[in-house]
């Protein structure tokens, strides 16, 4: 092996280059052809989702005024008197009996052509006993059967709701044969809320088959799936009434996650799906395509194979012909090239020769001195970053904060004061969330304000309202965006510094375009300062004291000269017994 390097290292720049090419010729086309065949795929699959996805509502939409009918339906024979009366009492008086079957079938005249007796049937069974069959069709089942059917228990334990389910065979001899659908509803009352009998519309699975009838084709076929995973009505009719937990799973992952399609392996088999939940039914609308099938017209391996042989070879040929005059030149370059290895980059080289290699060789020299000018900048940089690195270092929350906010939420409990407590928990949560899981640079104004409202509340619980902050922003201020915490060390710097004892203050935040800037001015009226102490203000570069982050005026200055550069920035304003304006300066950003 090691021979065979050193062999190869002892080659030509010329047959390393020719080597070099057809390798490279070779692999770039290999990955090219397979690039453009999944791309296509891709784009089919993608095309191909959207086209099914449009169907999958269309299919949705369709089955919407089904079950608009069904519920005018139910509607109707819910609030009929005559079927209530005819399902609920027991009457001996024959006219009597008569009298509320003749208002029976006047009542359900008009819902007659609703629901078409050819595919869909209706069966209501009263608490009387009594049943009645739409069509002249008769019971296969008892009475008692049905009512312990499972399709009758899940209704009683929803009286309030409209299901639909799954079922083999109907309960009446019209339906005994087929697939059913079977939409039931606990009958009772309005006024009352009496329970007086349960509806039973019994739906051909046609019904449902033909709302997609036109659409499935080979590798594409459609299932409707119930939340227990029971294939309920598909193109597929050996498959209905079987259970599929894989397209369950499937469904409520696209369902759940929001995305077009997924494609899973299945039986071997690579499949899209694509699904649609029909909340109106508590059924998913599944749409699976066999990827395999729905590619095999697409591309012919063969012909790309051979594509990609003609576009190697006549690469090759060109690109051979260019080396063998490109490499004698550039072996000259490189020789002189070596002679900067040392690191002398000031050693510029002047080669003749042809056109690509002058402009190499002077790009060379243009690069020597790049490369000087990028290492002085790099040391100024580097020593930035590592003031900015400081500075993030100290833009952290102090503990004793942390700790004297909990130990005053723990005071408002044991004093009784659970709503006051309460609300402090939700001002120090959402000021943490704010500040230490936020983990963007930067923040809208509205959301600075919002910290320090917050801020401003736990302060207010821990010493007293007796200083009280004012916000003043103007509407079109609050999407423009300024760095985190950049306002707080100044509210901070007030509350503890600018009042004495007891004594009550203002403290202002106004916010406002100024000179095509964001102007932020943070006024108090308390003790003010003098020359001296507004000069230790902005040379510390951190405070001492157990608030809330310790970032030093200087370090907000700093930070915003280093985002913005020297145009913005902070001023402060002040006199002894006059109180302390300071203003901040940012760029318009949104």
């Amino acid at each position: 092996m090691n021979k065979l390097i050193k062999k190869l290292k002892s080659l030509s720049l010329f047959f390393k280059l020719t080597a070099i090419i057809l390798i490279s010729s070779v692999t770039i086309s290999v990955i090219t052809a397979f690039s453009i065949m999944k791309i296509t795929k891709t784009i089919f699959i993608n095309n191909f989702s959207i086209t099914n996805s449009k169907i999958l509502k269309q299919i949705q939409n369709n089955s919407e005024d089904l079950n608009n009918k069904i519920t005018t339906v139910m509607n109707t024979i819910n609030n009929s008197w005559a079927f209530r009366d005819y399902l609920s009492k027991n009457t001996p008086d024959i006219l009597e009996q008569t009298n509320i079957l003749y208002n029976l079938k006047q009542h359900i005249k008009p819902i007659e052509e609703v629901l078409k007796p050819t595919d869909i049937e209706f069966l209501a069974i009263g608490t009387n006993n009594a049943s009645y069959i739409r069509t002249t069709a008769i019971l296969t089942r008892s009475k008692e059967d049905i009512k312990e059917d499972a399709i009758t228990k899940n209704t009683l334990k929803n009286p309030n709701k409209l299901l639909f389910q799954y079922n083999s065979i109907g309960f009446t001899s019209s339906t005994d044969q087929s697939n059913v659908i079977i939409a039931t509803k606990l009958l009772s009352n309005g006024s009352t809320k009496q329970p007086f009998g349960i509806l039973y519309i019994l739906i051909n699975e046609n019904v449902f088959s033909k709302l997609y009838s036109n659409f499935p084709t080979k590798g594409n076929d459609i299932f409707m799936i119930s939340s227990e995973g029971t294939i309920v009505s598909s193109n597929r009719k050996d498959l209905i009434g079987t259970k599929d937990e894989t397209l369950l799973n499937s469904a409520k992952k696209i369902n759940n996650d929001k995305v077009k399609y997924m494609n899973i392996k299945y039986n071997k088999i690579n499949y899209t799906i694509l699904a649609d939940y029909m909340p109106i039914y508590d059924f998913y609308l599944v749409n699976r395509i066999d990827t395999k099938t729905a590619l095999d017209e697409m591309y012919n391996v063969n012909q790309i194979v051979l594509s990609c042989s003609i576009i190697i070879t006549i690469s090759l040929i060109i690109l051979f012909i260019i080396t063998r005059k490109t490499t004698n030149p550039l072996r000259k370059l490189v020789k002189e090239m070596a002679k900067v290895t040392e690191g002398n980059f000031k050693n510029h080289i002047n080669l003749q020769g042809g056109y690509e290699i002058e402009k190499l060789s002077k790009s060379f020299n243009f690069m020597l001195d790049d490369l000087n000018n990028y290492i002085e900048k790099l040391l100024v940089a580097q020593k930035k970053q590592r003031e900015t690195e400081l500075s993030a270092l100290q833009m952290q929350i102090n503990p004793h904060f942390i700790y004297n906010t909990l130990a005053s939420i723990k005071w408002l409990v044991m004093m009784g004061d659970k709503e006051k407590a309460s609300e402090n928990i939700n001002a120090f949560i959402s000021l943490l969330q704010n500040t230490i899981s936020d983990k963007n640079e930067t923040i809208t104004v509205e959301q600075e304000i919002e910290n320090l409202k917050n801020y401003v509340y736990i302060n207010e619980t821990r010493y007293g309202e007796n200083i009280k902050v004012n916000f003043h922003v103007l509407p079109q201020c609050l999407n423009y965006r300024l760095p985190k915490l950049i306002l707080q060390p100044f509210i901070e710097n007030a509350f503890f510094h600018a009042f004495t004892g007891d004594k009550e203050g203002r403290i202002h935040v106004f916010i406002s375009e100024k000179n095509n800037t964001l102007f932020c001015e943070i006024v108090d009226n308390g003790l003010g300062m003098d020359e001296e102490q507004i000069s230790k203000l902005y040379n510390s570069g951190s405070s001492k004291n157990k608030h809330f982050t310790g970032i030093g005026i200087k370090n907000v200055d700093d930070r915003i000269k280093l985002l913005y550069g020297n145009g913005y920035g902070v001023i402060i304003k002040s006199e002894l017994g006059a109180g302390t304006t300071i203003n901040v300066t940012l760029p318009l950003i949104k």
